[in-house]
């Protein structure tokens, strides 16, 4: 009796499965008009399996520089993060940077600076060496940094401090990505940004905004108390590829505190909808019996 409910839950539990491997799909790419071809994975071949398995893959970890992996695409973003704090280091060394201190202090050049860490390392070469450089935070031989600047490696310092930061890519931050966030208005910019119609009346605010950044009537931009305020919303509109020492101090900080863990946020997603593909991928050539590494 005991072997024949086994029995029953087993085989209930096998049944399940396959109907959940029934409702797995694979949507191949839009099609100019918008449609979409949809297969079911429990039908697929062999081969559909190890392509659909090794584009999960590509999309994951490609190192393709104009279509990287979304994986790799996240080390980049994070990469960006710590170079815009570096410059926001080196500017707030000058002075450049959070003027309004409490008690006003001797800007620090660059290549003073530079000079310094130079001494300090080559007289203790031996307890940091050359190699550890790009993992030592720059507090570990300099005091009294901020707390924001507590991570910045002194290899990135020594590169920004001889322009060698290299290109900050907008690249994979499109237009769409930074419209969608929405903006909301502070009192002043709802001031500035006031203008009237010919007939004298208030116009829309978001069509202000739209004009004056040549944005096409198209592209979506929505109030949105989560968004960025309007100041943040034009540096980033007029963000272009360009040495890190060339963008502008508001576009370092909102690239660093808001628009680049924004952007990792969306990767995260991403990743989670080809890791998923994966699974039942997986799963459903399993239980088919395929190899799907051949």
């Amino acid at each position: 009796m005991e072997n024949t409910i086994l029995g029953e839950k087993l085989q209930k539990a096998l049944n399940e499965s396959e109907n959940e491997l029934n409702n797995f799909v694979w949507k191949g790419p839009r099609e100019s008009d918008r449609k979409q071809e949809v297969i079911k994975m429990i039908d697929a071949t062999p081969e559909q399996l190890r392509d659909w398995y090794k584009h999960c893959d590509s999309m994951l970890y490609s190192n393709d520089k104009k279509y990287p992996g979304r994986y790799v695409l996240k080390d980049i973003v994070d990469d960006q993060r710590m170079k815009c704090n570096t410059e926001l280091c080196l500017r707030w060394l000058e002075n450049k940077y959070q003027k309004d201190i409490p008690e006003p202090r001797q800007s620090y050049p660059r290549w003073l600076f530079l000079q310094d860490i130079q001494d300090f390392l080559s007289n203790n070469s031996e307890v940091i060496k050359k190699e550890d450089y790009d993992k030592t935070p720059i507090r570990i031989i300099t005091s009294n940094i901020p707390i924001e600047f507590r991570d910045v490696s002194i290899a990135d310092i020594i590169a920004g401090c001889i322009d060698g930061l290299g290109v900050f890519s907008r690249e994979h931050i499109s237009l769409r990505f930074i419209t969608k966030l929405g903006v909301w208005l502070t009192d002043k910019e709802m001031n500035d940004l006031t203008e009237k119609d010919k007939d004298g009346k208030i116009r829309n605010r978001i069509d202000v905004i739209k004009e004056r950044h040549n944005l096409k009537s198209v592209i979506t931009l929505k109030p949105n108390s989560k968004g960025l305020k309007y100041s943040e919303l034009r540096a980033m509109l007029n963000l272009k590829t360009k040495k890190y020492s060339e963008l502008t101090t508001d576009q370092l900080l909102v690239l660093r505190d808001k628009i680049l863990f924004r952007f990792e946020e969306e990767i995260d997603w991403h990743i989670s909808q080809w890791e998923d593909l994966i699974n039942k991928i997986e799963r459903v050539a399993k239980f088919k019996g395929v190899d799907l590494n051949k």
